[in-house]
């Protein structure tokens, strides 16, 4: 089965702007909170993380959402899609995927030995573990680290409550770091710097 390409639909674009600066860069430690096929994975590997020593770090349930757009989704499938096309760089230790929610990570204590360059946040699209996942990144994110929120302007359906739309997590995550981060974009994704 074909699953739809949503970075390709306009995310890519972010991606090249902010991230094609740092391509071949040794030592790169990059995260990414949700995967679904990996197209975002494949980009990161191909254009960015290119040298032997940078490592992509893929968290996902691989489980779905409450989202109208995955109801009639096989996650079981998206995660074998997944897998297969990330393959050869799992064995070249270039990405690695973590099936688990962010929450789980987060909580990790193998997580803070490790400091990340970029943290992309695409998964629970619900704004209490938007912000969650925007404070617990920020404490792992390098001083200079970029981090990026896709569907900032999304919503499962046009009347959502804003609870359940990352907008609002995105917004009071800028306002409350407001001193630690530089907005670099704000449209259909949002970019910030953290300050050194």
């Amino acid at each position: 089965m074909e699953y739809p390409n949503w970075f390709a639909c306009y995310a890519d674009k972010f991606f090249a702007r902010h991230l094609t600066h740092l391509a071949g860069k040794p030592g790169l430690r990059f995260l990414q909170i949700g995967a679904f096929t990996g197209d975002a994975s494949l980009w990161l590997v191909e254009n960015v993380l290119t040298h032997e020593t940078s490592q992509l770090t893929d968290v996902d349930t691989w489980a779905g959402s409450d989202e109208p757009e995955h109801e009639p989704i096989d996650f079981a499938d998206v995660e074998r899609v997944y897998r297969a096309r990330v393959e050869p760089f799992r064995l070249e230790l270039t990405i690695q995927p973590l099936k688990m929610t962010s929450q789980g990570f987060f909580s990790g204590q193998v997580l803070f030995d490790t400091a990340f360059d970029f943290i992309y946040i695409d998964g629970d699209h619900t704004a209490p573990t938007v912000l969650s996942d925007a404070v617990h990144a920020f404490e792992v994110l390098k001083p200079g680290g970029l981090l990026a929120f896709d569907d900032y302007q999304w919503k499962p359906y046009p009347d959502a409550p804003l609870h359940e739309c990352p907008g609002l997590a995105i917004d009071a995550f800028a306002a409350c770091y407001k001193d630690k981060v530089d907005v670099l974009e704000a449209g259909l994704q949002v970019w910030m710097r953290k300050k050194p």
